[in-house]
């Protein structure tokens, strides 16, 4: 991951203190701050007879955070933050090649970017003095890295001749902040209120409920011509417990929702409900019979196939440029994170009858928001569709400015990490009703005489045994094998109906990276999918024992 991003998310973690949330000035003095050093730098930077910068971009991000938990009624955390800080990228060189996509040891924030904490303050000569510094320092390293690189590639033959960083049509988008409103004794109440519902589950070992709400200001600008501003506000509630069946197995379940703030989020007494259903699962799962192992057909219904799609498709659709390196090591372990898709363009990954589009400018889909709508990405390139696949055919991943083989241009996706997606869309044309899926399991439940098929609600949380007089019966959670995308690319068929499953995401070569800080929210919308035959097979590793005595508040 770039250490543009690393460095960034470690600035915000040391801002310990309390801050009022931003508003913004009259007259910009951020954005003034940042096209006067722009303008200066581009003229005047320059050390002795050497390059001059070709490009040079400013992100500002100014981030308030109100965090807050709490546990079986008890307030464990609580308070709001307040952080300012600034990306300076410095390319030395030009389109073709410059001084990015290059590794070496020890690392220098791969001779690219510069990052630095700025005055919350609108102070304009202070915000003056800490981007001429940060630029400076940035185009000395710029210069450091290009000369290493042209050293090491001097004498290698290029596979292909990729540009290092691609031309895009500049953008001028200046949207109004409109701020979050921050409040943290409604948010400490709240979370309090939700973790005392798991005093009425005495099966409940541990948990914890917890809000994170998050309001960020940016203002972009480029040697280009872009020059953006936009808000990106998320709030995401998390309601986490777990327990242990008769044998120690761990038996973790949670109820995660998130939303663009504290209003938008469900009721207090909806939310209620929902952890309290989730508890009384839990309690359930804790006798439910485990499969010893188990080869056939699974439905994953509503939000679950939603789910699938995040976790196993929708991370090998991102492209990722391999740095090169002066370190032979560093070179051959950067290639082992770029997406296999990469390499399988125009082949067949889902049915036929199916697509993915993603969409980041759709904001709703059937009255329910999409999380993951923005109009510019993170590099000033203007958010658009791009239809990944077509047909069942891998047409084209999500990219960045970094060209990678077929994929030359941006596809307007960079957010925070990388290439992301916003509101990812599986689409299938022939689809069929919820009854005729669960028919469809059913008949080859029988065919296989199999005792039982299974239906997953909720990935991890959520399993049934479905017989094949149609009743159906909790189960243990257990681990699945072949669920991968050649499982994908077999689904033997889909449900008409969409749902909506909206989560922070961040992905990096192909992986997922849960409960990552920082990432963007991310909606996934897909039917209810269903797979001929997957594995699933009891967890394993060492079981802990069980507690030696009860729950103290339980023990009357």
């Amino acid at each position: 991951m770039r250490k543009t991003v690393s460095r960034g998310l470690g600035i915000l973690l040391l801002a310990a203190f309390v801050f009022p949330a931003p508003a913004r000035a009259a007259d910009d003095v951020v954005m003034k701050a940042l096209h006067d050093e722009l303008d200066r730098s581009m003229k005047q930077l320059q050390l002795e007879q050497l390059e001059k910068p070709y490009f040079i971009s400013y992100h500002v991000q100014d981030r308030t955070s109100l965090d807050t938990s709490a546990t079986f009624g008890g307030l464990l955390t609580g308070g709001v933050t307040r952080v300012r800080f600034l990306t300076v990228q410095v390319r030395v060189g030009d389109y073709q090649r410059d001084n990015s996509n290059f590794m070496t040891d020890p690392p220098k924030a791969n001779g690219l970017s510069e990052n630095v904490v700025l005055p919350i303050d609108d102070d304009y000569q202070e915000l003056r003095r800490q981007i001429w510094l940060a630029t400076d320092n940035a185009y000395k390293e710029a210069l450091e890295i290009l000369s290493r690189k042209r050293a090491a590639l001097e004498n290698r033959q290029a596979r292909e001749n990729l540009p290092d960083f691609s031309k895009e049509q500049p953008v001028t988008s200046l949207e109004p902040f409109l701020p979050v409103k921050m409040d943290l004794p409604k948010a400490e109440s709240l979370v309090k209120t939700l973790s005392a519902v798991f005093r009425q589950s005495p099966e409940i070992f541990t948990s914890s409920a917890s809000l994170t709400l998050t309001d960020t200001h940016n203002w972009y600008l480029n040697s280009e011509g872009s020059a953006t501003t936009q808000e990106d506000s998320g709030a995401t509630l998390v309601a986490m417990a777990q327990t242990q069946a008769l044998d120690g197995t761990p038996l973790p379940d949670w109820v995660m929702i998130s939303g663009r703030s504290m209003e938008s989020l469900p009721s207090e007494s909806e939310l209620t409900s929902q952890i309290r259903t989730m508890a009384d699962r839990l309690a359930k799962v804790r006798r439910a019979p485990m499969v010893d192992r188990y080869n056939g057909p699974v439905l994953f219904d509503g939000t679950a196939g939603a789910e699938a799609l995040s976790q196993v498709l929708a991370p090998k659709l991102i492209a990722m440029r391999a740095p090169s390196s002066d370190v032979p090591q560093i070179e051959s372990y950067a290639a082992q994170n770029v997406s296999k898709f990469q390499e399988r363009l125009g082949s067949r990954i889902l049915p036929r009858s199916m697509n993915i589009v993603d969409d980041p400018t759709q904001a709703s889909y059937q009255a329910t928001p999409l999380l993951g709508a923005h109009s510019v990405d993170d590099e000033g390139v203007r958010a658009r569709p791009t239809t990944l696949v077509d047909q069942g055919a891998l047409k084209t991943l999500l990219n960045s400015r970094d060209p990678v083989s077929s994929i030359p241009q941006s596809t307007g996706s960079f957010r925070t990490f990388g290439a992301q997606p916003s509101n990812l869309f599986l689409n299938v044309s022939d689809g069929v009703s919820e009854e005729e899926l669960k028919s469809q399991l059913l008949s080859m439940v029988k065919q296989r005489n199999l005792d039982f098929g299974v239906v997953v609600r909720k990935v991890g949380r959520e399993i049934n045994r479905v017989y094949p007089d149609g009743h159906e019966e909790l189960m243990r959670l257990g681990q699945f094998d072949g669920l991968d995308d050649g499982a994908f690319k077999d689904l033997a068929a889909a449900s008409h109906d969409l749902y909506v499953f909206s989560v922070p995401f961040a992905a990096y070569g192909g992986r997922l990276y849960p409960g990552q800080g920082g990432a963007p929210l991310v909606s996934f919308i897909a039917p209810s999918l269903l797979f001929e035959e997957l594995t699933l097979k009891p967890a394993t590793g060492e079981l802990p024992r069980l507690p030696l005595s009860k729950h103290p508040f339980f023990d009357k």
